[in-house]
């Protein structure tokens, strides 16, 4: 008979019962307090291993935690030096040092930190020997930071705060607190009047010869401002990372409702051309040259959050960087590309196509067919006659007086199409062998398009002729008050012609139920049959 033993439980079960505990012990603490919290405040240290050794995971530090618990006198100077009476976003240090000084630096302070914290009898982090604590492979909580976005609502704030004080004696605009150049002679930043420009222009996203990472500029610049005048116990901005860097507190950032606009000497209007400078042109060579373009600076300034829409490298002349033959400087782009690529959002008509996905364009636009570059209408922008030009060089007030006068004259000569010339309705009974009559209410369709885009200057402009808006659905004849019927074009069956063409129903339902769903128009639902079409009894 065989020998039976006693299953071990003590020694197998057991222990299986404790790992199992431990295991949701640990899942229960990180679905809890890990894997789903997001702050706005999580900065990495992570220090390059040392040569020839391992290298310890970085370490997600909470900014905002350590700002509000262990501040002495909630003064920033507990871990960052100041320089010039302004903080260096360093810790305890003024630039990089080593692997070995900069892996001693953070430890022997925040060690001896959290070590005199709980010699007082308080909460601290770890000390020394308890490395994985801070060197997490998981970190516990993820980063919620959103970027900063100064846009003009928050520029005209600080613009009119009478709090913030300009660095240049006598100046009756505060503008030098935070604009400066590099001047390279004297080697340092200083304000020239006029030269006023977005921060991104020199400081991009990483640190460059020329400037500071913007990351680190704004923090130099906007955090240390915000600090001095809190010091001063005056009203400012956010000091911790969450102030700026959270989605709650971007949206109780108040916005003023109408912001005054920026000046920096730009045209209300003017004429554009790469060849018209001031001094370049002549009668001459003018001959050769594209029609000049009237541009509504202004309008398009209103449009936008910022002048880096348009002028993203500088805020000079698009023609100074890109030429008609391009230079490095432009990165090689030529000036009619910059104008008309279709793939930026910088362009003209890349901003344009943008403009045209909004609701209110895209029933019409959304049905259209693509139009190649050779196929439009270049008439419709470069539309002053080179024989008004000069006399040269051109100045800029000739220039704006030009443009005002080509607006006025467009104004002027826009003519509406009048209720009777639109039909009321149109009967569409291309399915009477099993529905009655579809009674399209023409004249209402029409009339609802034309009130969405009333207010819009870009359609205003480019539905140069009263017709234009037929368009959106007699889309290939030629334009006019009285287009040819759907069928012309389209066969009385569902399939399609041997070109592409839909046939009939194809079109009708293709048109209708794309310009209902890309509008936002819920009435008729596309699946709803019986809302065009009623049944016969028969059917």
């Amino acid at each position: 008979m065989a020998d039976r033993h006693a299953f071990p439980w003590g020694k197998v079960v057991l222990p299986m019962v404790i790992l199992i505990g431990v295991f949701f012990t640990i899942a229960s603490v990180y679905s809890k307090t890990g894997t789903t919290s997001s702050r706005a405040d999580i900065l990495m240290i992570d220090i390059p291993k040392l040569s020839g050794g391992e290298k310890m995971p970085g370490v997600p530090f909470h900014h905002d935690r350590h700002t509000q618990n262990i501040q002495e006198e909630k003064r920033c100077s507990t871990c960052h030096l100041e320089r010039d009476r302004r903080l260096v976003f360093k810790f305890m240090r003024f630039e990089e040092g080593s692997v070995e000084e900069d892996m001693a630096l953070y430890h022997d302070n925040c060690i001896a930190c959290h070590t005199k914290i709980k010699a007082a009898g308080s909460p601290a982090g770890p000390i020394a020997g308890d490395c994985r604590s801070c060197h997490k492979e998981m970190a516990i909580s993820k980063s919620a930071r959103q970027s900063m976005s100064f846009d003009k609502s928050l520029h005209y704030r600080h613009d009119a705060s009478a709090t913030i004080a300009p660095k240049v004696p006598g100046e009756a605009d505060n503008c030098s607190a935070c604009h400066h150049i590099f001047d390279k002679p004297l080697n340092k930043i200083v304000y020239a009047k006029g030269q006023e420009g977005s921060c991104r222009y020199c400081h991009k996203e990483e640190k460059t010869e020329s400037g500071s990472s913007m990351r680190m500029a704004a923090h130099t610049g906007c955090v240390n401002c915000h600090y001095d005048l809190s010091m001063n116990q005056k009203t400012t901005g956010p000091i911790e990372c969450q102030g700026c860097h959270s989605s709650e507190a971007q949206k109780a950032i108040k916005a003023v409702a109408t912001v005054p606009r920026m000046k920096r000497n730009q045209p209300d209007v003017t004429l554009l051309a790469g060849w018209m400078t001031d001094t370049a042109a002549d009668a001459e060579s003018v001959a050769n040259q594209m029609n000049p373009v009237p541009f509504k600076h202004m309008v398009h300034e209103a449009a936008n959050e910022t002048c880096r829409a348009c002028h993203h490298q500088s805020l000079k002349k698009c023609s100074e960087c890109h030429t008609e033959t391009g230079v490095p400087d432009g990165g090689r782009i030529q000036l009619a590309e910059a104008m008309h690529s279709k793939s930026s959002s910088r362009s003209c008509m890349g901003c344009h196509s943008v403009a045209q996905k909004d609701a209110n364009c895209a029933g019409c636009h959304a049905t259209m067919p693509e139009r190649s570059f050779v196929e439009n209408d270049c008439s419709l922008c470069h539309s002053i006659d080179r024989s008004s030009l000069g006399p040269w060089p051109m100045s800029p007030a000739a220039k704006r007086d030009l443009a005002t006068a080509a607006f006025k004259s467009k104004a002027a000569a826009d003519v509406k199409i009048s209720d009777e010339q639109i039909p009321e309705t149109v009967v569409i009974n291309i399915l009477e062998d099993k529905y009655y009559e579809a009674v399209f209410p023409h004249r209402q369709v029409f009339k609802s398009l034309a009130s969405r885009v009333a207010d819009s200057g870009m359609a205003d402009h480019f539905h140069d002729r009263p017709e234009t808006l037929c368009m959106g659905c007699h889309h290939n004849s030629p334009a006019s008050i009285k287009p040819p019927k759907c069928a012309s074009c389209h066969g009385a069956t569902f399939k399609q012609a041997l070109d592409g063409r839909p046939g009939l129903m194809g079109a009708y339902h293709g048109q209708c139920i794309q310009c209902h769903q890309v509008m936002g128009i819920k009435e008729p639902a596309a699946t709803d049959c019986n809302k065009c079409h009623k049944p016969k009894a028969n059917s």
